[in-house]
């Protein structure tokens, strides 16, 4: 038999559901770790106890290290289902790109690696979009001048004229040199 509950759900819905189980029975509780079930440690010790009263062979199943923590200190039967890694990590990249206040709960909690590289990769992310802005801000030019692979000879038509002859090369279209003798 497997009893399930939520969050929502009492104290008194709780223990009144284990009281009604025929006595003998093997059962499977889970309990939401956000219960307030787990802020007191005497109601697991009354749990305990109603359980014995009942004979009842119960397990305990959890999700979290929280409360397999709780039920494993009062020396109840615990059968913890861990997530797989692969499981963990997909949730938790659907969270980033999906329900981002859930993530930074989520991460900021833990203060582990992923926090520093979520940390690292937000701050990372702040000075790219910074400076984007400060380029689009402040216009600037970039003149490359790269040298031919190959040299050509450039030819102009020069012209000499004697340097006392100033007035003839003014209507030229040549290239004049005057010369001197």
């Amino acid at each position: 038999m497997k009893l399930f509950f939520l969050k929502e759900h009492s104290l008194y819905k709780i223990f009144k559901t284990i009281e009604k189980v025929p006595n003998g029975r093997t059962i499977h509780i889970y309990i939401d770790p956000e219960h307030s079930f787990f802020d007191n440690e005497w109601r697991g010790k009354e749990i305990k106890e109603l359980l014995q009263k009942k004979d009842l062979n119960a397990m305990f199943v959890t999700k979290t290290e929280k409360s397999k923590y709780f039920f494993s200190t009062l020396g109840l039967n615990v059968l913890h289902q861990e997530k797989h890694k692969i499981i963990k990590y997909l949730r938790l990249a659907y969270d980033f790109f999906f329900n981002i206040k859930k993530f930074h709960l989520q991460v900021y909690t833990k203060k582990n690696y992923v926090f520093y590289a979520v940390f690292g990769f937000e701050v990372l992310f702040v000075l790219v979009i910074l400076s984007l802005l400060y380029s689009l801000i402040l216009p600037s030019t970039r003149v490359n001048i790269l040298p031919t692979s190959q040299v050509e000879s450039v030819i102009y038509n020069f012209r000499y004229y004697p340097f006392t002859d100033v007035e003839d090369q003014k209507d030229s279209r040549y290239l004049g040199l005057p010369y001197y003798t």
